[in-house]
């Protein structure tokens, strides 16, 4: 295929002619949306477009791409079949489309360039080939001229939902998001049940922080296919952002794994400046992933915002007063921190527990699993009946999963669900989840 290798020469020498040039220019009327041919004598513009076209093409015009496209025909005999009836029949539209949808989804834009160039030599108003130069622009990242081309293509076809996506994806580059959503609409009344559709529908409405539209077309898209992974973590984005973090996870879980889905609510608190909520979102997406860069990157940013501690000095405990200033019955099972701020003393026992509990999770973030298990299960021993025993199960269950024990770690989070007013069950529902799935891919099967 050497007609290609010279392609730069012919396009120059008629460069040289520019009144043989008859370059037909459509514009919209404002008024009716209807095409007007501008005349028949090559425009200002037109020239301009030919000469970023000729230029384009003499820079990826190379031996390397000539190569790829001999390559490409070897491992696709056919379309060396179809580069042979182009050859040979200068009018052939359809097997040059076909090639032109090869070459672009291979990445030889220039080849696929000149194929819908040819077409429209042959039919100057066809919207297909129109449409495709449009994209090829958008790939080369000149979205002025991809705006006229896709522009051209829906004045061609207006019933074109492919014509109507391409203007929107070429304003959306040109930050013109209410065009954009305007096409988009458009396009979704001709297609009213495409995913894709509905899904950059969707996104665009959260662009512009209409959230109730953006959950309304999400929704739609995810029922039209539930595996559009930007449709899901989309509408986990507007859900978190309306209130609903519990759905929002549901979303973001269903298409990652439980520590990328924690980082992807943490990273919507943090684009709320909602540092707190940021800061537990990282935390649990490290407990699950500890080797997790983004949550790691991420939780030191939200860090970095949170005031500095406040410290209290606490009086000195008074052993004699301890049995007279015990707390009431009623505060036995509040969390030591809570007791300490409505006034209660805290007790020796619970500094003891305190202390152990917090020794066992260093251990545990030191990667000590057996001797953080072993500091756990003495503190269930001792303390069935405390505030931090469901606490203790699930990082009994951690330290399992650590040891990539799964069983015995799938058993621990199982019985942190016996807690009714257990703070760590969501977490635990994960784990055990995550277990399950370890042991399976190990030929095992988790019982109860």
């Amino acid at each position: 295929m050497r007609r290609y290798s010279s392609l730069v020469l012919v396009l120059v020498l008629v460069l040289s002619f520019p009144g043989c040039m008859r370059h037909r220019s459509v514009r919209v009327s404002a008024a009716n949306g209807s095409a007007k041919d501008s005349g028949s004598s090559a425009s200002p513009n037109a020239l301009s477009n030919f000469i970023q076209a000729t230029l384009k093409i003499s820079q990826e015009n190379t031996a390397a791409a000539e190569d790829a496209l001999n390559q490409l025909h070897k491992r696709r005999p056919y379309l060396a079949e179809l580069s042979s009836r182009v050859a040979a029949n200068g009018n052939d539209i359809d097997s040059r489309r076909l090639l032109a949808e090869a070459y672009m989804d291979e990445g030889l834009l220039t080849y696929a360039f000149q194929m819908y160039q040819e077409i429209q030599s042959v039919k100057p108003d066809d919207s297909l080939a129109e449409l495709g130069v449009a994209r090829l622009w958008d790939r080369w990242g000149d979205y002025g001229l991809a705006y006229q081309h896709a522009e051209h293509a829906v004045v061609l076809d207006p019933k074109s939902a492919e014509a109507l996506e391409a203007l929107g994806r070429v304003n959306l580059h040109r930050n013109q998001i209410d065009q954009a959503l305007s096409a988009f609409l458009s396009a979704v009344e001709i297609k009213p049940q495409s995913a894709s559709l509905l899904s950059n529908t969707g996104y665009l409405f959260l662009k512009r922080g209409d959230l109730p539209q953006a959950r309304l077309y999400l929704e739609r898209a995810v029922a039209a296919d539930d595996s559009l992974v930007e449709a899901r973590n989309n509408l986990g984005i507007v859900l978190a952002r309306l209130g609903e973090p519990n759905h929002a996870l549901e979303q973001f879980m269903s298409v990652n794994d439980p520590a990328a889905a924690f980082n992807n609510l943490g990273v919507v608190y943090l684009d709320q400046r909602r540092w707190n909520e940021a800061r537990e979102a990282f935390r649990r997406a490290l407990v699950l992933d500890p080797e997790h860069k983004k949550a790691q990157t991420n939780l030191a940013e939200a860090e970095a915002h949170m005031p500095r501690p406040t410290i209290i000095n606490l009086p000195p405990f008074k052993e004699k007063n301890e049995v007279a200033a015990a707390p009431k019955k009623s505060d036995s099972h509040k969390p030591v921190a809570a007791r300490a701020e409505t006034g209660g003393l805290v007790t020796r026992r619970e500094s003891r527990i305190s202390i152990a509990y917090k020794d066992a999770l260093d251990r545990f973030r030191g990667r000590r699993y057996t001797e953080a298990i072993d500091i756990l299960q003495w503190l269930l021993q001792q303390y069935p009946n405390d505030i931090l025993a469901s606490n203790c199960e699930y990082w009994i269950g951690e330290s399992y999963f650590g040891l990539a024990d799964y069983k015995r770690s799938y058993a621990a989070f199982k019985r942190v669900m016996l807690y009714s007013s257990s703070t760590k069950k969501n977490d635990a529902l994960v784990m055990m989840k995550r277990a399950s799935l370890k042991q399976r891919r190990n030929g095992r099967t988790t019982k109860a």
